[in-house]
């Protein structure tokens, strides 16, 4: 009977979908690339993947709690400009660059926050201004690509620990130990409740308002560890480098099995549609298809993401008539 259970509880979780996703395009990755499970590639991998992962995880958590944030690739964008503008040679300088993008990120998850959490402006629309300001001041900062990033910061991101963990696959773990933490705290609960029924939550006693708060700021650790990462991969500021990770993650966390109503669905989810993402890339890349397909293939998985998602729900309700 227990296994029965198991069984059932495996089937209905949202992230089932992404799961079998996943393991498909791994894969199709190996078949097309004999090296594929090599440590060098896998290093590569996460070098390029990283960012969309942590983006992904922002957009998640705004995602379960009821919102969305279209200005997170205008957030990534002014914070590598903002890094190239500032950071030196020196130590101090590096560590204080860091405490001002982190500070931005989360300024601007305060804005987004307090617009939607006590103003009750739409996320949609409060965001996508956002966005258009946020995007303005990278281009006014720096019209083109530039600034200067020391080789030994972006080196460190492109080296390994004790030769054996890849420092993005570390900074992921990093980022898996934040959210288990997370998990443990009230606000955790408080942010699917709200994400689930807004009015249910207040009625039980639950801050809605300062949960919607909390979760962007949340999300604004993540937004600023994949800036982090953009700027190291890249070694430059650029105004436009975070635009496409937007649409992206929003595409990630549906892939990933979260629920655009709120309250349901994991950032590990998120996580694996984040990779998967990145897999489709390197499949198109290696099967020589055009890169105009990508969107084409995106959705489709989107689709069949969704799709999968519903087979148990429907199963459900046929066995309840």
């Amino acid at each position: 009977m227990n296994i029965k259970g198991g069984l059932k509880e495996i089937y209905q979780n949202p992230s089932l979908p992404s799961f079998l996703i996943l393991v498909g395009m791994i894969t199709v990755n190996a078949i097309l690339q004999p090296t594929f499970f090599t440590y060098r590639v896998f290093k590569l991998n996460f070098l390029t993947f990283t960012p969309l992962i942590l983006v992904s995880i922002a957009q998640a958590i705004i995602i379960i709690v009821g919102g969305i944030d279209l200005s997170i690739g205008a957030s990534i964008s002014l914070l590598t400009v903002l890094m190239a503008s500032i950071m030196g040679d020196s130590f101090s300088s590096i560590i204080l660059t860091l405490v001002c993008a982190f500070g931005l990120a989360l300024l601007i998850s305060l804005f987004n926050g307090f617009f939607i959490s006590y103003i009750e402006a739409p996320p949609l629309l409060v965001t996508y201004a956002t966005w258009i300001i946020l995007f303005g001041i990278a281009l006014f900062i720096k019209p083109t690509p530039g600034g200067y990033i020391p080789k030994h910061f972006y080196q460190a991101y492109r080296g390994d620990v004790l030769h054996i963990i890849p420092v993005p696959v570390l900074i992921l773990i990093i980022a898996l130990l934040i959210w288990s933490v997370i998990s443990k705290l009230r606000i955790y609960k408080h942010i699917y409740a709200v994400g689930g029924n807004a009015e249910a939550a207040r009625a039980s006693g639950i801050n809605v308002s300062l949960t919607k708060l909390k979760a962007f700021l949340l999300s604004g650790i993540f937004v600023a560890l994949a800036a982090v990462c953009v700027v190291s991969q890249t070694a430059t500021g650029d105004a436009r480098c975070g635009l496409g990770y937007t649409l992206n993650s929003v595409a990630a966390s549906i892939i990933g099995g979260i629920s655009f109503s709120g309250g349901k669905g994991s950032v590990a989810g998120a996580m694996m549609g984040g990779l998967i993402l990145g897999l489709l890339i390197n499949v198109l890349y290696f099967a020589n298809i055009t890169s105009f397909y990508q969107e084409f293939m995106k959705g489709l998985i989107i689709v069949v993401s969704l799709a999968i998602g519903m087979i148990p729900k429907l199963r459900g309700e046929r066995s309840t008539v």
